[in-house]
């Protein structure tokens, strides 16, 4: 019977790292296959965190993914039309209930969409978004404006940023918020 389990764990183990290998493509599979190593041998889940190159939280969020859309039956190609991020958003919101609800606008909304429709807010349907690369000393300087214009730190990241860099852009051009 260990015998067994030992085997189970090594198939699971060895499929889950090719699977990452190319996440974007594999992520359902992946996602459902790290749920089952998670379950059967926790230790081979740790080594699959710090060999796979996918990283601790992106595997638990994997996971959580498969523990939420596997019992709700959410289709493979609904799922991998998503994405894994959106499927990340959905999952502290989805159940039975409002799945078809869900699954329908988040097919069609960005994430940032997705974020103000679960928390019940306005959807901004012209909303752009801006990505941009910095050096440490640049990025270090633009968060702390961001910060002093409203930003809250949170984790790695910023929260209320996109309303801080408009006060800070008002703040520049002689402007207050009404």
């Amino acid at each position: 019977m260990a015998t067994t389990m030992m085997k189970k764990s090594e198939e699971t183990y060895s499929s889950a790292m090719e699977l990452a290998a190319k996440f974007e493509d594999n992520f359902v599979e992946l996602a459902s296959t790290l749920s089952k190593l998670k379950a059967l041998d926790p230790k081979a889940f740790a080594e699959f965190r710090k060999l796979s190159g996918v990283g601790n939280r992106k595997a638990y969020y994997l996971v959580k993914i498969a523990d939420v859309f596997h019992p709700l039956k959410v289709p493979k190609p609904t799922m991998k039309a998503l994405g894994w991020t959106k499927c990340m958003m959905l999952s502290d919101h989805i159940n039975s209930k409002n799945k078809d609800k869900l699954l329908k606008f988040a097919l069609d909304h960005t994430v940032k969409e997705i974020e103000a429709f679960v928390k019940g807010g306005d959807v901004a349907n012209n909303a752009h978004s801006v990505l941009m690369y910095f050096n440490e000393q640049d990025y270090s300087e633009l968060t702390d404006a961001l910060v002093a214009h409203g930003a809250k730190r949170s984790g790695r990241g910023l929260v209320n940023k996109e309303e801080a860099l408009i006060s800070l852009l008002n703040s520049l051009k002689g402007k207050t918020k009404k």
